[in-house]
């Protein structure tokens, strides 16, 4: 009882603050260079994947809503927090409306004919597309958080070999072939691969070259058509792996893996929003035939008891 009060007690001093201010290891082509644009893995199985996986998330709807990001004002990448280091792709962005929307700015995303990461344009002189950023969100680290976020592909998008999207990190994130060591970061992104199969793509610990690819093939993308993705991430407890990603599409339940090791280290807690996407892959056969897009909306982090605490930017 006396825990549970002194975790209580914790989470609601967090919100105070804010007031006041399962998976298959797998490797990818080749590495890629600092910039955190990562080599996309070839297609493996899952294992330890649950069983039970047809069950709607109707406790969702109870989390507190800890902040909401929206596209309303010019200044919106410092309201979000948005990290200098290994940013990049902001002249790919645009702010459009969508009045049919319940919030109706919207954030799209270009990415040129034959654009991939980077790396892969100064390798390979393409052009860049997509764009990347960390986001801190001015709320303080968490061991446990949902983020949700809606996506909508371009009707022309062809899914190529893969390409990634948003997710959760703690500390310095991690990708790019820079596997974490348990104090330092870790990052929880999703990725289309071909026909726009879905997964977790995570950098570990436990990671090996690459990320870790979790249920891959566990839902699949449509071009044109909004999806509402929300993603949970439970840290580990300290020498325990014990660590947890949930993730619902739709409001259906496709992925939930346990016994993940995320930290070695009490500091290291959630972060924030990795804002990341682009085409491939580590070289041009990942890049984009044609000009494309994809749309995205309606950003929540929710804490999934007790805060009561709205920010919405």
């Amino acid at each position: 009882m006396q825990s549970i009060i002194i975790e209580k007690l914790a989470l609601i001093m967090g919100a105070v603050f804010i007031m006041i201010s399962g998976c298959s290891l797998v490797s990818g082509d080749e590495p890629t260079d600092g910039l955190l644009e990562d080599v996309i893995a070839p297609e493996q199985g899952l294992n330890g994947h649950s069983a039970d996986l047809e069950i709607r998330h109707s406790d969702i709807d109870e989390a507190s809503i800890l902040w909401q990001g929206h596209w309303d004002t010019s200044d919106w990448i410092s309201l979000w927090q948005v990290r200098d280091e290994k940013a990049w792709g902001f002249d790919n962005l645009e702010i459009l409306t969508e009045s049919d929307l319940a919030a109706p700015k919207i954030l799209r995303v270009h990415y040129p004919a034959g654009s991939a990461s980077p790396s892969v344009s100064r390798r390979e002189g393409v052009a860049i597309g997509g764009a990347q950023f960390y986001a801190d969100l001015n709320l303080p680290p968490q061991d446990h958080l949902r983020f949700s976020y809606r996506v909508r592909f371009s009707d022309n998008f062809d899914f190529v070999k893969g390409g990634k999207l948003p997710g959760l990190f703690g500390g310095e994130g991690a990708s790019g072939g820079n596997i974490p060591d348990g104090t330092d970061g870790f990052s929880t992104r999703l990725m289309w691969r071909r026909n726009g199969d879905g997964e977790v793509y995570a950098y570990l610990p436990t990671s090996e070259r690459y990320g870790t690819s979790i249920g891959q093939g566990s839902w699949r993308f449509q071009p044109g058509e909004w999806i509402t993705i929300e993603q949970e991430v439970i840290l580990n407890n300290l020498g325990e792996a014990d660590g947890r990603i949930r993730l619902w599409v739709n409001s259906r339940l496709v992925i939930d893996e346990s016994g993940l090791t995320f930290r070695t280290v009490e500091n290291l807690k959630i972060d924030g929003i990795f804002f990341s996407t682009f085409f491939g892959g580590g070289d041009s056969s990942w890049s984009t035939p044609n000009d494309v897009f994809a749309d995205f909306a309606d950003f929540t982090i929710k804490h999934p008891g007790g805060i009561v605490q709205n920010r919405e930017f």
